[in-house]
């Protein structure tokens, strides 16, 4: 195989200088082609790339990140072990690349196009084929966060990603393969999983109501900490799928005994009394109203239109709850884990989210988490988040309005 155009650093300067002038006035510069061009390990970080051709170049190992890349043509392109955090790929042609190993932590892939491709290389003047292998291959690849809603994704080959908190709502994935990837918490909402097959793949917590499922493999797959509703989704398609047991307890109380027994134990460091632990546990419409909650664990539980009105949370852990209709008004919030939970139509109006400082770690905080959750703006409308993690969720780029600061958090 011929090799691939060697290219100078002068050369690769004035091309890239003459496509950013291009991106104010077409007339004045130039669109940059860096078609099967030889760029292994160059940093291109930060650079305004919008509609670059880099059609089956080699781009391995190179730092792209932070690159705005929207309606790039990257056809075909070797990516592998590149740098790709923060990129902005929307719309952005990847049919055929190679991104084994690559990182796209926090990318932006809407409407990317991920399918698998044939490219035909220009090799001087004769003209060669060559098959590009599967998009991703290897556990190196890292998809977290990334932003891969609406994005084709037909026949694409993820397996062994790292594809946590990943959104691919809406999304085309007809026959991609997904097994073993980790597609903890992820957004599913709409996707087209026709043919996948997501063996052994982890979806503990994901959203996958909406999914077309239709000759989807889900052997083994791991789908616990689903909404009732997610389940209700594709129970009927994957019987031989790990789903959460049923709840051993059912109660529409907290007992104050229990919050009793929970605060002697903090008391007295876990030498008296009993740490409040409830796993799976349906607590639809409890009274938390005014309560204190410190170290209470309350992961997968059925908390819809539960009451935390004026309750004061502190490194509280509501992991993978259903919190529909949950009512957090006046709530004081600080280290509290809302990871992979469903807030759909929740009200933190008045409430305070924050961090908690962590006593002797020289300054280190606990800070309170939604990752993976389907927070939104419209559900913190009128609350003062002053410090809070939004990886993963719908909030994980939005700038929210600036918190009061009138009182303490």
């Amino acid at each position: 195989m011929t090799k691939l155009w060697e290219i100078t650093q002068d050369e690769l300067k004035i091309i890239i200088q003459a496509h950013i002038v291009w991106l104010k006035s077409p007339s004045k510069g130039k669109r940059g082609d860096l078609s099967y061009c030889k760029l292994p390990g160059v940093d291109f970080s930060g650079l305004e790339l919008r509609g670059i051709t880099f059609s089956g170049a080699d781009l391995s190992r190179a730092n792209l990140s932070r690159c705005d890349l929207a309606d790039a043509d990257l056809f075909g392109a070797d990516l592998g072990h590149a740098n790709l955090r923060e990129a902005r790929l929307t719309r952005a042609s990847l049919r055929g690349a190679r991104l084994n190993g690559a990182d796209l932590e926090g990318a932006d892939l809407h409407e990317a196009d991920l399918r698998e491709g044939l490219l035909y290389r220009h090799h001087g003047r004769g003209r060669g084929e060559m098959e590009i292998d599967s998009i991703v291959e290897g556990e190196e690849t890292n998809f977290f966060r990334a932003d891969l809603s609406n994005a084709r994704l037909g026949k694409s080959v993820f397996r062994g990603a790292k594809m946590s908190g990943a959104i691919l709502a809406n999304a085309s994935l007809a026959d991609a393969d997904f097994s073993g990837c980790d597609l903890t918490g992820s957004d599913m909402r709409g996707a087209d999983l026709s043919g996948a097959n997501l063996t052994d793949a982890k979806l503990i917590g994901a959203r996958l109501v909406g999914v077309t499922i239709n000759k989807t493999i889900l052997t083994n797959a791991d789908l616990t900490g689903l909404t009732a509703e997610d389940v209700a989704e594709v129970r009927p398609w994957a019987k031989d799928a790990k789903y959460d047991s049923e709840p051993l307890v059912r109660t529409a109380i907290l007992p104050d005994e229990v919050l009793a027994a929970h605060e002697q134990w903090i008391a007295s460091n876990g030498r008296e009394g009993k740490q409040a632990i409830f796993d799976g546990v349906d607590l639809s419409r409890a009274d938390f109203s005014n309560k204190i909650l410190r170290l209470v664990t309350l992961r997968n539980c059925n908390l819809v239109g539960a009451k935390f009105t004026a309750a004061r949370l502190f490194a509280a852990d509501l992991s993978g709850s259903d919190l529909r209709h949950t009512d957090f008004r006046g709530a004081r919030i600080v280290g509290t884990r809302f990871d992979r939970t469903d807030l759909f139509n929740a009200n933190f109006s008045g409430s305070r989210i924050g961090a908690l400082p962590l006593v002797g770690s020289g300054g280190n905080k606990l800070h309170t988490s939604f990752h993976g959750s389907t927070v939104s703006r419209g559900v913190l409308a009128g609350a003062d988040v002053l410090e809070a993690d939004f990886s993963g969720s719908p909030l994980a780029n939005v700038k929210l309005p600036a918190p009061q600061r009138n009182r303490p958090a």
